[in-house]
């Protein structure tokens, strides 16, 4: 958004009522036949209109000016603006997996699993449940313990990226089934949201770097974000693999970048590779993080309860979304985040991490084991 202080300059915008004086003012100086400019008069009236009508334009020409440039507009008006640097705004895509269905009795009848079929996820503390479609009917044959079931979001977003044995149950019963549950590398395809204003802005102000002769960092980063499901790419051009190398870190929306993504990257990547580019895509490496806390608190509720506000704020403390710090975690930020998400906490102690974690920029940190001590007032 243009400051104010530039659009006053560009485009002023006075008052109705300073500007109403104003223009009274110079009808008189002027000897303007009329002379009744009091309010419920004729043509102070049709003044006032005019006046209006005046605001609203200028007001449309600010907006207008706003929008006219990359680095200040937003929604429909930069699309229109990144068609002019040949960039398109990435659209939200629904995560894509395998779920696995298994059995103790490998002696039982065959159990199909139709297209069509929903699993789902565990009610949250918000009372809410993600449901996956099953899109390949699948057969659970007599004799065989486990089958994976590939799977697809009723919606598209990112927050069907969801972590290890959290879909567990079957929206209808299936009979002969013992467990349900996705493995830790269950996703095949990242779901992902409709690509912000901050991030299509700034793929299109880096399209400058793809005028350079040779690609350079810049120009290696815009084409992998420019691929749906990649949430952030670095590139190291610090030849990290010997003169002539260049390694393009992708982390997807999910964490780390599955082969598809990986795939896609590397064709995006492949289009601007200079021809002695030796080029290594690679995803970055999700590094699990334990975290333990004893709550303080004089919340009423029960310890169970209070456990899963607190794994739900640390879930969306270490969610992968842009803007977070990957590869950094700080012992202050998970004490405001306990206090400022969960009010009823008089004081939080964290036993681990015993220190702030700074890893490499390849890696990602994300949520292991939650354990939470309740203590009473």
């Amino acid at each position: 958004m243009i400051d104010k202080a530039t659009l006053d300059a560009v485009l002023p915008l006075p008052e109705l009522e300073e500007r109403r004086d104003e223009v009274v003012a110079e009808l008189k100086d002027e000897g303007f036949i009329i002379t009744n400019f009091h309010s419920g008069g004729i043509f102070y009236t049709l003044l006032i209109v005019v006046l209006r009508i005046e605001r609203e334009f200028k007001q449309f020409l600010r907006s207008f000016l706003n929008n006219a440039f990359v680095t200040h507009s937003s929604g429909v008006w930069l699309d229109l603006k990144a068609g002019d640097y040949s960039k398109k705004r990435k659209r939200a895509q629904k995560t894509q997996g395998l779920v696995t269905v298994s059995r103790l009795n490998t002696e039982e009848d065959a159990v199909k699993i139709e297209k069509g079929h929903v699993f789902k996820t565990q009610k949250d503390i918000n009372g809410e449940e993600l449901h996956f479609f099953v899109i390949e009917s699948k057969v659970l044959q007599k004799g065989a313990q486990a089958v994976d079931v590939l799977v697809e979001a009723e919606m598209e977003g990112s927050r069907y990226n969801v972590p290890e044995g959290q879909i567990t149950r079957s929206l209808t019963f299936l009979n002969g089934v013992d467990t349900i549950t996705n493995g830790s590398d269950w996703i095949t395809r990242e779901g992902s949201d409709t690509e912000d204003d901050d991030g299509l802005r700034t793929r299109s102000l880096r399209s400058w770097a793809e005028l350079a002769a040779r690609p350079i960092e810049d120009t290696f980063i815009n084409a992998a974000e420019g691929v749906a499901g990649v949430l952030f790419a670095q590139a190291d051009c610090q030849h990290p693999r010997g003169q002539g190398t260049v390694d393009v870190i992708v982390t997807g929306t999910a964490g780390e970048a599955t082969e598809g993504l990986l795939d896609a990257v590397r064709e995006a990547v492949d289009k601007i590779a200079g021809p002695y580019d030796n080029i290594l895509v690679r995803s970055s490496i999700t590094v699990s993080q334990n975290i333990e806390v004893t709550i303080t608190t004089t919340d009423v509720s029960s310890d169970e309860e209070i456990r899963g506000k607190v794994a739900f704020i640390l879930t969306e403390l270490l969610a992968v979304r842009k803007g977070r710090k990957f590869n950094e975690l700080t012992r202050s930020d998970i004490n405001h985040a306990l206090r400022s998400g969960y009010s009823a906490a008089t004081n939080v102690e964290i036993m681990a991490p015993a220190q702030d974690i700074k890893l490499d920029k390849d890696k990602v940190i994300t949520l292991g084991t939650v354990t939470v001590a309740v203590r009473r007032e």
